[in-house]
């Protein structure tokens, strides 16, 4: 329930930021401020004749008047000045390439930014699930033009990825780290940058229960959990120079500062130490907006970064290859296969617990200051079909700053709840999916084991995800087509999966549109694929027809179909009746069969 409690505390602290930076940015433009001048009544001036012209809402003639100078501004500069500008601005939206190999690449002066960062293996070892994780929130404040404050939250709470002595081991830690990056040599666009960066953190450390060993016991066989509290920190020296116009070379000296020794009940040392290591890494500007990024780093002692499945502690170097984009200015997203399982710069440089294996590493960033991606309002009949269908999702996103809230029940007594923020007019941010099924038939099922795993007794399922919109008639393009993906466990079994779908809207005529949706279920239990189907009908300009099919592409397919009557009390606000069989309107109940059918009520809300 800590995670339902944290991503709560994150969705109100989105909210903040985008109400402050739009306070901020009027301020800084003067639509707020109010000048007064002594008027001389006695002069009269002729009037100008006044030229009407249409500026279809160009945001050239209508853009803030911070960007309007720096147009100006921009053109007063050298050719010298402007390639090194260009060159600041292609990789400012990345701040390191891990967390122990920091970017000489700083914000503006009272520019800030989150992220949110997922590392996972790819299967779930002996616990089973979608595999070992390791969550952060990251926030980066840049105090000037060449300082940077960066504060992290990470948790990792799954069992350990091997058996200990023929045991499943419980393993956790929990970081909260503050770092702080201070510019010590810049030139010319050509010449070396040199930063100097300190970290200090504090962890929370854990293994063992009632029904397992602590892995810091290694004494006797007693059952038992231990915890340690620790401070620990962390010092780099970023030194980077750009090789040509697209490459960036870097080079980071560090060290960091972890306990070699935890309790009294260690043979020698049973912990990981302190750790000199050379990090390397390329940045590769492919375009301007999306760069390639390999680093690969050498811990040199005299602690280890690693222990195996026999508590042996060792060193093994850190690789990472990865790809960052920029969707637009206020979006960037980042993907990376690595072997580094810390989510600090402290801990960033060790595997993940029990084994040295490639991760998956995501990320999303969201920077509130910057200019969002402009989209043509949508017309009345698509602003009724914004709040997506039932099973079946479609692929438009509600407006920047719009919250999104659904509340579902049926006659089952399965319930569900949604909230959802709109980081970007193209990006939503899915920041809470939770809801339990109930009384499901699948007794004659071929796919009992999913759905003990996932919809047994005492389910409770919480998610978390995104939707990026890719294609849209509101720039240009023939039809609506969005990626969407959501994580999430069983606070019951604490397995979870990995759902994703291609959604794709069409919009045929002035009252009918429909939608096609391959989509993926992952998870270390089974893996499939589905597709679903469905049509948005307009009965009048209040009243929606929503009929919907989906089926799992397999041998033992199911196959499941849903009505639904939806009344829109207004564009913000409406409610659907629907007749279903499908298991749930959460993520895997949307492309599995239940015995019967059942009728729901879905509440729908934008605010």
């Amino acid at each position: 329930m800590r995670l339902i409690f944290y991503i709560f505390l994150i969705s109100q602290f989105l909210n903040f930021l985008g109400v402050f930076a739009e306070k901020v940015k009027e301020d800084s433009s003067g639509l707020n401020s109010v000048n007064w001048t002594k008027v001389d009544e006695n002069k009269r001036k002729p009037l100008k004749k006044i030229i009407w012209k249409s500026y279809k809402n160009d945001e050239f003639y209508f853009g803030d008047q911070k960007r309007q100078g720096s147009i100006i501004n921009k053109t007063k500069l050298s050719n010298e000045e402007r390639k090194y500008e260009s060159s600041k601005k292609s990789v400012s939206s990345i701040i390191e390439i891990e967390p122990f190999l920091p970017l000489n690449n700083f914000l503006d002066n009272g520019n800030y930014q989150t992220s949110i960062r997922w590392k996972s293996s790819f299967e779930g070892g002996v616990s089973g699930g979608t595999g070992q994780q390791n969550p952060a929130f990251i926030f980066d404040y840049g105090i000037s033009d060449s300082s940077l404050m960066t504060v992290y939250f990470a948790e990792a709470d799954d069992d350990l990825y091997n058996l200990i002595d023929g045991q499943k081991v419980n393993y956790n830690w929990q970081n909260y780290a503050i770092s702080f990056k201070k510019e010590l040599l810049n030139g010319d666009v050509n010449s070396l940058r040199v930063s100097i960066v300190p970290t200090i953190e504090y962890w929370r450390q854990a293994s063992g229960t009632k029904d397992s060993k602590s892995i810091f016991n290694q004494k006797d066989s007693l059952n038992g959990r231990d915890r340690f509290d620790n401070l620990i920190g962390s010092l780099s020296l970023p030194i980077s120079k750009k090789l040509n116009e697209n490459l960036t070379a870097l080079i980071v000296p560090g060290i960091n500062f972890l306990p070699e020794k935890l309790g009294s009940k260690g043979i020698g040392k049973n912990a990981y130490g302190n750790n000199f290591y050379i990090g390397s890494g390329l940045v590769f500007d492919v375009a301007k907006d999306l760069n390639l990024l390999f680093s690969y780093t050498t811990p040199l002692g005299p602690g280890n970064n690693y222990f195996d499945s026999d508590l042996k502690y060792s060193r093994k170097p850190i690789y990472s290859i990865g790809l960052g984009w920029d969707i637009n200015p206020k979006i960037g997203i980042e993907g990376k296969i690595t072997n580094s399982f810390g989510a600090t710069p402290s801990t960033g440089l060790l595997t993940i617990p029990s084994d040295d294996l490639a991760l998956y590493s995501a990320k999303i960033t969201y920077k509130p200051y910057e200019k969002n991606t402009y989209l043509t309002p949508l017309i009345k009949r698509d602003k009724s079909i914004r709040n997506g269908g039932i099973t079946v999702n479609n692929a438009l996103l509600p407006k920047a700053g719009t919250s999104q809230i659904k509340f579902n029940y049926d006659s089952k007594g399965n319930l569900f709840g949604f909230y959802g923020y709109s980081l970007s007019n193209i990006f939503q941010l899915e920041l809470l999916s939770i809801g339990s099924f109930n009384d499901l038939n699948f007794s004659k099922s071929k796919n009992s084991n999913l759905y003990s795993t996932y919809l047994g007794e005492n389910n409770l399922n919480y998610r978390l995800g995104g939707k990026l919109l890719i294609f849209s008639p509101q720039k240009n393009d023939l039809y609506w087509l969005t990626f969407r993906s959501s994580v999430g466990r069983n606070d019951d079994s604490n397995q979870g999966y990995l759902f994703t779908e291609f959604i794709n809207t069409f919009r045929l005529n002035n009252w009918l549109a429909f939608n096609i949706s391959p989509k993926y279920f992952f998870s270390g239990v089974e893996s499939f694929g589905g597709i679903g189907f469905s049509s948005y009908i307009n009965l009048s300009d209040n009243l929606m027809l929503i009929p919907e099919i989906n089926t799992s592409i397999k041998n033992d397919s199911d196959f499941n179909s849903t009505l639904a009557l939806r009344y829109s009390l207004s564009p913000e606000k409406s409610l659907d009746l629907y007749y279903s069989n499908a298991v749930g309107v959460q993520d895997i109940g949307q492309i599995l069969k239940n015995e019967e059918y059942t009728f729901g009520i879905n509440l729908n809300f934008l605010y």
